[in-house]
């Protein structure tokens, strides 16, 4: 991995307070700031690559099975159903059982997270481990050009990782021509954290270290792609939560009211897909997309050539 020169413009949070090292032991020099270098918020300094490989071997946050069924959505769309697809940071499989649900069997996936173990009792696939960054020297050291699949699959992944701009570009090498990556990531400094940020003056709780160590909203996402060569096929939102906080219901404050807020958020979903107006509901948050708004960025892009 190559170290990167970083300039930053300003900085947020100089230190990154206590509060919101929820994980770890904080770092006192630890800053969050903009880089100019790499457009999106990240940490100043990174923690160290070893550092980061030993806490995510103890380390597991299984994602919502609520978003993982829309983005397997989001990516199934684009796919034919005898496609590779490896999921690049899997945990327990949790998305590529929404891939199989979807009748995609030619799945694939590695973690180095406790939660492999469960992955590999799902019946399906192909599970093992490994981190994204041996994967990639993996391939690049071998006598094969490109990874043999259709899609790779990052969910909840780019927020974890030093460089990762790097490592879009070693994947977009990596894939073969047309191939597709898929990405989730966390919509944070969006419009509406920031009215919440403003209205209440609280601290950025969505600031978690030091496991999230970037910060990006669609416009940013979108541009580092476009910056590696990406071209964008497709893209989506999740609920956003914030306008919870922006009615008062603090789960931030109070965090007995965060289940409060994710069951409106399913009942919201379900009771539109009950109705058989699924593509209402992938209109209204591909709409929200659009305009920079929802809990999460979800985007499906292709490598072509330049």
């Amino acid at each position: 991995m190559m170290k990167q020169k970083h300039s930053f413009s300003s900085y947020i949070l100089d230190p990154i307070p206590k509060e919101l090292w929820r994980q770890a032991n904080p770092f006192d020099d630890m800053k969050l700031g903009f880089c100019d270098t790499c457009g999106f918020y990240h940490t100043d300094p990174y923690p160290s690559f070893e550092y980061l490989s030993e806490f995510y071997t103890q380390y597991e946050m299984p994602t919502p099975q609520e978003n993982l069924s829309e983005t397997a959505r989001l990516l199934g769309g684009h796919l034919e159903k005898d496609a590779v697809v490896i999921d690049m940071g899997c945990g327990d499989g949790s998305f590529l059982e929404e891939m199989h649900q979807l009748g995609f069997n030619n799945l694939i996936g590695f973690d180095q997270s406790p939660g492999l173990e469960r992955a590999k009792s799902l019946g399906f696939g192909e599970f093992y481990q490994s981190n994204v960054w041996d994967f990639l020297g993996k391939i690049e050291s071998s006598n094969v050009d490109t990874v043999d699949a259709n899609a790779l699959v990052m969910v909840n992944v780019l927020e974890h990782v030093v460089e990762p701009i790097e490592l879009l570009s070693r994947v977009y090498d990596v894939l073969p021509e047309n191939g597709l990556l898929c990405i989730t990531v966390p919509n944070d400094f969006s419009p509406l954290q920031q009215a919440f940020l403003k209205a209440k003056g609280r601290q950025p709780w969505f600031v978690y270290l030091p496991d999230h160590v970037n910060y990006f909203d669609f416009s940013k996402l979108k541009s580092i792609l476009n910056r590696v060569g990406f071209e964008m096929v497709d893209q989506t939102a999740l609920y956003p939560l914030e306008m919870f906080l922006l009615q008062d219901l603090d789960y931030v404050e109070n965090p007995d009211l965060g289940p409060v807020a994710h069951e409106r958020r399913v009942m919201f979903e379900q009771n539109i897909k009950d109705a058989g107006m699924t593509d209402t509901l992938d209109h209204f948050y591909k709409t929200l997309a659009a305009g920079g708004y929802g809990r999460d960025v979800m985007v499906v892009c292709r490598k072509t050539s330049n």
